[in-house]
């Protein structure tokens, strides 16, 4: 009898060493687990830390940027109509490919019809084809030439692809890249 109670004291002894070493392939494995999802706990932290900062560098600038539109003028006929933008804030812009330049004018066609067009930024104004906009001249542009410092005005070039209709209003809503907008309109003489 001695002889099987020793049987079983041992046999016991094996399912427990069995259980530790289960116990412990799990501990490891979750050990293992938390620190290979470690980095990318602290990747996506980085990301949104990132993204936070670029969000309020953002709104900074958009708090420092206006604009000013004045001196619109547009003559009937095929001719791009001018204006001149101030730059009234702080912020240096430079950005013209993100510019929005959105036109509403009447054409002279029958019926007369309200035409609204987006246009697009040209690095020159010789040559502005339809649809187009450029900066034709910026006063005291001694500092970062070709960019809209802080009290610069720059005079704008829009061409629309329609003739525009003499005694129709002709609008301009012109916005910066980081989203600040002014307008202007005036008749077509």
């Amino acid at each position: 009898m001695i002889n099987n109670s020793q049987d079983s004291a041992s046999g016991g002894g094996g399912e427990m060493g069995l259980s530790i070493a289960i116990s412990g392939g799990i501990v490891t494995f979750s050990i293992v687990y938390a620190m290979m999802s470690f980095p990318a706990i602290i990747d996506d932290t980085t990301k949104i830390s990132t993204s936070e900062s670029q969000m309020a560098d953002n709104q900074f600038a958009r708090i420092q940027t206006n604009i000013s539109i004045s001196n619109l003028q547009d003559q009937s006929g095929n001719s791009p109509a001018t204006f001149q933008v101030t730059n009234t804030g702080n912020t240096l812009l430079w950005n013209y490919e993100d510019f929005d330049v959105i036109i509403t004018y009447q054409e002279n066609a029958a019926n007369n019809p309200i035409l609204t067009e987006t246009l697009k930024y040209a690095n020159s104004c010789s040559g502005l084809a339809s649809d187009q906009w450029c900066i034709s001249h910026i006063q005291n542009d001694y500092i970062h030439p070709g960019l809209l410092d802080p009290g610069k005005i720059a005079t704008i070039n829009a061409q629309p692809a329609y003739q525009t209709e003499s005694g129709g209003n002709f609008t301009v809503e012109f916005g910066t890249d980081n989203g600040v907008t002014t307008s202007e309109s005036v008749q077509i003489s």
